[in-house]
């Protein structure tokens, strides 16, 4: 990417400085750059902005996410269950947007948790040497150890009703897996998992829908399943989230602004938005005499 850049970009415009968490400390710190943006973890954005203090620098965080799902009842259980599944289980739920916290109707909660509990026993994981594998592994040991954690400490009154455990002795895969039975306060529904685990609640109505999906820490994204234009409409109004998708979940494209709210930080990526971030403004005035 770097020696790409060199042809097109002046000499010293785009850098590469390889380094650990003392390295970047540093950058941060210095009196020369005017901006710093980090794309990691909340722990890690609080640090950065914790260094970029004393010097009042402009950060840019984009952080974690824990992105609800709402399907109504009169969302059609097939395609919906095919869309959840395709972007949670995606990268093996290694994406601050993936969906993550599926809340469903009363009526159609019981077809789509069947629905979902199918689709994730018909995913392949494997590594490279699996051809038609759905996703790979986690990214290390650290992280499978995180993941597996959370099934650790899994609650008695929480059902895991596919995966939830290591594929295989060696390497990082995780089976993709459906929790359900979870409460609003319990670890998996509150806390960013980053791996392939869709948490599925049953709501009772629209109103605690909405409780429900903006009662965690995290505002990056979310998604509506519905029939009903008008109410998804509503929802996304009402939604504590950056982005709010209707009938699909995970599509980012370059005109639309990226970036989330709360704990999943503040700035934008991509649009114009993402433009007037990383710009200075300022105003000059001239006095023009006769």
């Amino acid at each position: 990417m770097a020696e790409i850049m060199a042809e097109i970009l002046p000499p010293g415009v785009f850098n590469v400085v390889a380094g650990d968490r003392d390295t970047g400390r540093a950058l941060v710190e210095n009196d020369i750059p005017s901006m710093v943006s980090v794309t990691g973890s909340v722990r890690a954005g609080i640090e950065v902005a914790r260094s970029a203090a004393p010097t009042l620098k402009k950060v840019h965080l984009e952080l974690g996410g824990k992105a609800p799902v709402i399907v109504f009842d009169d969302a059609d259980v097939e395609s919906t269950a095919a869309g959840i599944a395709g972007a949670g289980f995606f990268n093996a739920g290694q994406d601050c947007t993936a969906a993550t916290r599926v809340l469903a109707g009363p009526k159609v909660h019981a077809d789509l948790l069947d629905a979902l509990v199918e689709k994730a026993r018909a995913t392949t994981v494997g590594g490279t040497d699996v051809e038609d594998a759905d996703f790979g592994p986690l990214n290390n040991e650290n992280q499978l150890a995180r993941v597996s954690g959370f099934f650790d400490r899994v609650p008695s009154h929480a059902r895991v009703l596919a995966g939830g455990s290591q594929v295989g002795e060696r390497g990082y895969l995780f089976a993709p897996t459906v929790v359900a039975g979870l409460r609003q306060d319990d670890e998996m529904v509150q806390s960013e998992i980053f791996g392939p685990v869709l948490t599925v609640q049953q709501f009772s109505d629209e109103a605690e829908a909405v409780e429900w999906a903006n009662g965690v820490e995290y505002g990056l994204a979310s998604s509506v399943w519905t029939s009903d234009h008008k109410r998804a409409m509503r929802l996304a109004r009402d939604l504590d989230f950056g982005c709010v998708w209707i009938n699909t979940h995970i599509p980012i494209v370059a005109e639309m602004p990226h970036g989330g709210f709360k704990h999943s930080g503040y700035g934008k990526d991509l649009s114009v938005y993402g433009f007037e971030d990383y710009t200075r403004i300022k105003h000059v005035m001239s006095n023009i005499e006769p």
